[in-house]
């Protein structure tokens, strides 16, 4: 008989015949192996053919009935363990003999797949103490069966030990390499960035440079146009007709508003291309600086500007900030209804960690869908009407900017704006 069975964790367990051979071969109790309802023998080893006295090939496929036929309480234990699955013992005296003798079975199940596939007999024949006998060999037997498990189990967890350290070694050969190749990567990169970086603030150089030089090769023509239209109109008087007049006019003004645009240009470029170091900056001795050069418009325009302090201390870039007031405050001035006295409110708030300023004006004001296109480059609302480049507020919000900060505005038409920006409060040791 030839009988494969599975172990619970799916893998292959040798056949009936090895596995018995295995545990019961060289044991000093006889055992045998009966296969199937018919109970033929399948397995016997030389401690049971000695018991009984007949050789292994007597014994192998016969029914155990034939081999022990006055033994009737032992077939009948044999059916229920092979019916219930169940291991029993049994034992009875024979007395035939001059002394008593007894025989002792115990049966176990050998099962395949979950189901009955025969079972193993243990067969002792003693003339005394029967009842520590049985014990014996009951605990023989079983120890021998939970040895072989054990056995096999340690096996198993051996093997599994050695599949999962090879796959840990393996693993951690993986991560060696991936962290070598991530290292050499990393400094590919890092060279690669201060290689581009290198690049880049040379060529920002360079066109600051050259913008710079565009920018005075362009003015001094501009000077040049504004300067022979006034002499124009100057030097020939009434020859001149009123058209000519015009013209020249025209030629002069728009040499004026070439002069302002490349000018603004510049300053955009600068605040977008410097370096911005934050340094601790008093918000008051700013706006004073701001209002005092812009003292000359304020009294041309009649103009009144509260500065209501405390003004606190803020991170800032001073160049950068100072432009941010000026361009506010200039528009605050310029863009106010005709012969309305211009007034302009300056304040600060804290907002956490954050100082929020504030510019007010009582201008014409902004309306609501044109306030998210006022801090684009060259946006000029009514610009005919009251001049302006369209650069000043692309400047100051570029300069919030760059100083970490954010800038918006809170207008409505015909009730004048309150345009704000916020910066870091500085640290109070400062």
């Amino acid at each position: 008989m030839v009988a494969k069975m599975t172990s619970p964790n799916g893998s292959h367990t040798p056949d009936l015949s090895r596995l018995c051979l295995s545990i019961a071969d060289h044991a000093p109790l006889p055992m045998a192996t009966v296969e199937g309802a018919g109970h033929l023998v399948r397995y016997v080893n030389p401690a049971f053919c000695r018991l009984i006295r007949k050789t292994k090939d007597e014994l192998m496929g016969k029914s155990f009935a034939e081999i022990l036929p006055a033994k009737d309480e032992c077939v009948t234990l044999l059916n229920r363990v092979y019916r219930t699955g169940i291991a029993e013992s049994h034992t009875e005296q024979e007395h035939s003999r001059a002394h008593p003798v007894f025989w002792s079975y115990t049966m176990w199940p050998v099962m395949a797949e979950e189901r009955p596939l025969g079972v193993m007999i243990q067969v002792t024949e003693t003339a005394q103490f029967h009842e520590n006998t049985v014990a014996m060999n009951e605990a023989l037997i079983l120890g021998s069966v939970r040895q072989h498990e054990l056995t096999a189990a340690a096996n198993l967890s051996n093997s599994r030990l050695l599949e999962q350290i090879g796959e840990r070694e393996l693993a951690e050969e993986a991560l060696h390499r991936a962290q070598a190749q991530l290292t050499d990567r990393a400094g590919q990169l890092e060279g690669l960035v201060i290689e581009r970086t290198s690049e880049l603030t040379t060529t920002n150089n360079q066109l600051e440079a050259f913008a710079y030089s565009i920018a005075h090769d362009l003015r001094a023509p501009l000077r040049a146009m504004q300067g022979f239209s006034r002499m124009l109109v100057d030097e020939t008087g009434t020859a001149l007709s009123e058209t000519g007049k015009d013209y020249a006019n025209r030629i002069n003004k728009s040499a004026k508003f070439m002069d302002a645009l490349l000018s603004d240009l510049l300053i955009f470029s600068r605040i977008s291309q410097q370096r911005v170091q934050l340094t601790v900056i008093n918000l008051q001795t700013a706006i004073e600086s701001v209002l005092a050069r812009l003292k000359n418009d304020i009294q041309e325009k009649n103009a009144r500007v509260e500065s209501a302090g405390p003004w606190p201390i803020v991170l800032a870039h001073e160049p950068t900030l100072a432009q941010v007031l000026f361009n506010l405050v200039s528009n605050a001035l310029k863009f106010v209804a005709p012969k309305v006295a211009p007034v302009v409110r300056l304040r600060a708030e804290a907002q956490g960690d954050l100082i929020r300023v504030w510019v007010e004006d009582n201008g014409f004001g902004i309306a609501p869908n044109h306030q998210a296109e006022i801090f684009r480059l060259f946006t000029r609302l009514d610009g005919e009407k009251y001049g302006g480049t369209g650069i000043g507020l692309a400047i100051v919000q570029k300069g919030v900017e760059r100083m970490g900060g954010r800038v918006g505005l809170e207008s409505l038409a015909g009730q004048g704006s309150r345009f704000w920006f916020e910066l870091r409060k500085a640290p109070k040791n400062s």
